[in-house]
């Protein structure tokens, strides 16, 4: 008779990953500087593919410890929460060893030749065209190289994507930066891979801005919107669900959006949940339409958070209150606030 063997859950996987991880780490760094390190690698993917099948993992040289271990999305939003929860219970740091979830820059790539397909780009060549756009608090970046125009078709976009993730790492470059393009026409001012880091770093430093968005509905009501700029889903990489809060309210202006003692109850119960939920989610947007505020939340799926949301509705006393959770990795449900 045979057995099934149950597939260990995400939280049972990554518990494992570190329990393992406990006993063999001063080898793998051994391994690493006798270059043996070959040996450990299908010990690792097992160990990966068990939290999910499509993470991927590598080892680099660490910025403050020798080593670096990196578990990553690679880019995919369905994997982003998993990933940030591998790294919530890495150990701390230490002179041998760092952890990170993401792909980082490495600008000494910027001071070799690459070789693709057979064709050769010296990398100390590429320049960028930056254009800020304030109103969605995001650079738009065209990527030069003169040997573009040399290139397969195809070729230039994926040298570009490869140049940013060096330049800035994966998380800013999913964050901060908005139109990309290519080119083998220098740009009117060139900017290196150092000022693009340079002009991210000023535009990230307002890290808690948020916009007033105003419009109408298909059926012509006003809409009225507050939104966290930029509305990126790689900010907040451990929150994975949706979780609407529908608020209906008594007092509005002729446009039906909130005022006086109604704009105030809506502001103290936005607080209240925020409070409620802590550092297991975060509030993104709000939008009010018609004597309705709608409250974008968005939450840790492996916490209590969503129970949470949901325990404070009977607080409000204005009116009707209710929720319809959905996990949303990509942010996808409040796409239609993204300036």
């Amino acid at each position: 008779m045979g057995w099934f063997k149950k597939k260990p859950s995400e939280a049972e996987a990554i518990a494992a990953f570190w329990a393992w991880w406990g006993g063999v780490r001063d080898d793998v760094a051994a391994a690493i500087g006798d270059g043996s390190v070959e040996r450990f690698t299908k010990q690792f993917s097992e160990r990966v593919d068990a939290i999910h099948k499509d993470m991927q993992w590598e080892l680099t040289p660490g910025t403050k410890a020798a080593h670096c271990l990196v578990v990553t999305p690679g880019g995919n939003p369905e994997l982003r929460a998993a990933a940030a929860r591998w790294l919530a219970q890495a150990p701390a740091a230490d002179a041998s060893w760092e952890y990170q979830a993401v792909r980082r820059a490495d600008p000494s790539v910027f001071e070799s030749t690459m070789v693709m397909n057979g064709h050769r780009l010296d990398m100390d060549k590429v320049r960028y065209g930056i254009s800020v756009d304030s109103d969605r608090t995001v650079l738009d970046v065209q990527c030069y190289h003169p040997d573009f125009a040399g290139l397969p078709q195809g070729m230039p976009e994926q040298v570009t994507m490869l140049t940013l993730d060096w330049a800035l790492g994966e998380d800013d470059v999913e964050i901060w930066i908005g139109e990309i393009g290519w080119t083998a026409t220098e740009p009117p001012t060139p900017k290196t891979p150092r000022d693009l880091q340079h002009a991210v770093a000023a535009i990230a430093d307002d890290d808690d801005k948020w916009i007033l968005l105003g419009g109408q509905r298909p059926d012509g009501a006003a809409l009225s919107a507050v939104v966290a700029s930029p509305l990126r889903s790689a900010r907040w990489p451990r929150f994975d669900t949706h979780v609407p809060v529908i608020l209906a309210y008594r007092k509005a202006n002729a446009s039906g959006l909130p005022i006086d003692e109604s704009l105030q109850a809506l502001r103290d119960f936005e607080d209240a949940v925020t409070a409620a939920i802590g550092g297991n989610g975060t509030l993104v947007a709000h939008e009010s339409s018609d004597g309705l505020r709608t409250l974008h939340f968005y939450v840790d799926s492996q916490t209590n958070a969503e129970a949470q949301i949901a325990e404070t509705l009977p607080g409000w006393r204005e009116g009707r209150a209710s929720t319809q959770p959905a996990r949303d990795p990509a942010f996808a449900k409040v796409r239609h606030l993204m300036p």
